[in-house]
């Protein structure tokens, strides 16, 4: 009975995917999702919004948290490949922005909401035989000019939807990684 009841027991907790680990980045954000973000962003126009505006779109450098203020020489190192290509070449926003050198700020704010989730069998994971994850969320960047208050030029980039598994076999198990910190001694 002793034996029945541990067997019982070994399997309930083998098949515990409950008790694997999960890990969550959040950056703080205004937004909830990609989409938010994204339309808040489509509001702001160069040449057109000032920095009032993007305040109030979630954009202040000073109140959201996580938000990166560029000079101008990193600036313009993040928008122009090197080496350039002409002046043709170069958004009017960028080439307002070298000429305003000192007076031209940027603004880059990479906000996101990752989750990452072990899924499985606890006892092949927990023994390091078999490790599943699977990472969600998603990633938003943006990058906003602005010169003397004025917003001269703006780009986004970013993940909409993250969505991706890692597995990883471990045929020994616990004692896998025991052969890659072992020294051998001459």
């Amino acid at each position: 009975m002793k034996a029945f009841l541990l067997l019982l027991s070994t399997s309930a907790l083998c098949a515990c995917s409950v008790m694997l680990p999960e890990a969550k980045q959040d950056i703080r954000t205004p937004w909830p999702d990609f989409d938010s973000a994204r339309s808040s962003y489509d509001q702001i126009s160069p040449y057109v919004s000032d920095m009032a505006a993007v305040r109030k779109l979630g954009f202040d450098p000073y109140k959201t948290p996580n938000m990166q203020v560029l000079n101008q020489a990193q600036v313009v190192s993040a928008v122009l490949p090197s080496p350039l290509q002409g002046e043709a070449s170069i958004p009017r926003g960028i080439a307002d922005c070298m000429r305003a050198q000192q007076a031209c700020v940027g603004y880059l704010m990479e906000p996101s909401k990752i989750e990452q989730k072990r899924v499985g069998n606890f006892f092949l994971d927990f023994l390091n035989f078999k490790r599943h994850t699977v990472t969600t969320g998603w990633k938003f960047s943006a990058l906003i000019v602005v010169i003397d208050e004025r917003v001269v030029y703006k780009q986004w980039t970013g993940q909409p939807h993250i969505e991706s598994t890692d597995q990883r076999t471990n045929p020994l198990g616990p004692l896998q990684s025991m052969g890659e910190t072992m020294k051998v001694l001459p």
